[in-house]
């Protein structure tokens, strides 16, 4: 795997971007001037934090970290803000409530560490178990933000936008007006289909617009390469087919995992982790009033882990 690097966007702002699309290494983002910079999120392990700030400070000599903006409460954006000692740390009200229902970093290390007899236990251990999260306190934010809020760093204008409901139960994006940047957390995923942890496609579907209404030409996604507005286009557009894929399976009454099954089948194309669109289905057939779905991060992570099991053996090609 490609080391992540800092690339430059402008001469005051970053992106740190891993080359991959696997579970738990996410791109933050960096904005500086005048001697201040604001962190957009910072990584899943201490020692992967500490790689981030150091290639921070070798890149802007002296600066000091004043605001951190988690971009939403999931643990591979914040689990390293306990080394931004002093920062403010910011994130949307929504998100914060959500914080007391996140899996905690000693309940994913057990669960990690658990005999791989099922589903979610071997699904927990190939894609987490390469991670130590020895050291690691959550710490909350300091401050929450509802709609829109502007954060001056040194002489830059930042704007933090509530996006509300989407990948997660209340998503942050960062937009640098004079860059035309926007840091977008797990709103958009590049490479790999995204995670549906709020229960609402539609939602993300309305993020994507948001985002767009920005007029911002570069987007650093929360997992995966840059993209432009016309990647963004796509992303929303592939989501939107999903869900009108998801919508018709509701509507004729085939259960959630056989639907699942058809819409990873006919919708996967080449990106990583098709098991993923289990939880845009499951969204879905909330949003369509079907009774019974699976909510929540064990319930969608044991429905992905069926998924990708299913996929695996090839079984994911069933007929109506």
């Amino acid at each position: 795997m490609t080391p992540p690097s800092l690339r430059p966007l402008s001469s005051t702002t970053w992106a740190w971007v891993h080359d991959s699309t696997a579970w738990g290494y996410s791109n933050c983002g960096l904005i500086a001037s005048n001697g201040q910079a604001l962190l957009v999120d910072t990584q899943f392990t201490l020692p992967a934090t500490r790689t981030l700030l150091d290639a921070i400070h070798t890149a802007v000599p002296g600066v000091e970290i004043t605001t951190v903006v988690n971009s939403h409460a999931n643990g591979d954006h914040t689990w390293g803000n306990q080394l931004v000692a002093g920062a403010d740390i910011i994130s949307s009200a929504a998100s914060a409530e959500h914080l007391c229902h996140e899996m905690g970093p000693e309940q994913l290390a057990a669960l990690c560490k658990d005999e791989p007899s099922t589903p979610v236990t071997a699904y927990a251990a190939r894609h987490f178990g390469v991670f130590s999260f020895d050291g690691v306190i959550v710490v909350p934010p300091t401050s929450t933000f509802t709609g829109r809020k502007e954060v001056n760093v040194g002489r830059e204008t930042v704007e933090l936008i509530d996006l509300g409901p989407g990948h997660s139960a209340g998503d942050v994006a960062v937009h640098v007006p004079d860059d035309g940047v926007v840091f977008t957390g797990d709103a958009v995923f590049n490479g790999a289909h995204m995670v549906v942890w709020s229960d609402s496609l539609s939602a993300c579907l309305t993020v994507c617009d948001t985002l767009l209404a920005t007029g911002a030409t570069t987007f650093v996604p929360g997992h995966g390469p840059i993209t432009d507005r016309a990647g963004v286009v796509q992303i929303r557009d592939s989501l939107a087919r999903v869900r009108e894929a998801a919508t018709e399976f509701a509507a004729a009454g085939v259960e959630l995992a056989d639907a699942a099954c058809l819409v990873m089948a006919g919708h996967a194309g080449n990106l990583a982790h098709p098991e993923r669109l289990y939880t845009a289905v499951a969204a879905t057939y909330r949003e369509a009033g079907v009774a019974g779905v699976p909510s929540g991060t064990f319930a969608l992570v044991e429905g992905m882990a069926q998924a990708a099991m299913a996929w695996s053996t090839g079984t994911t090609n069933m007929s109506r």
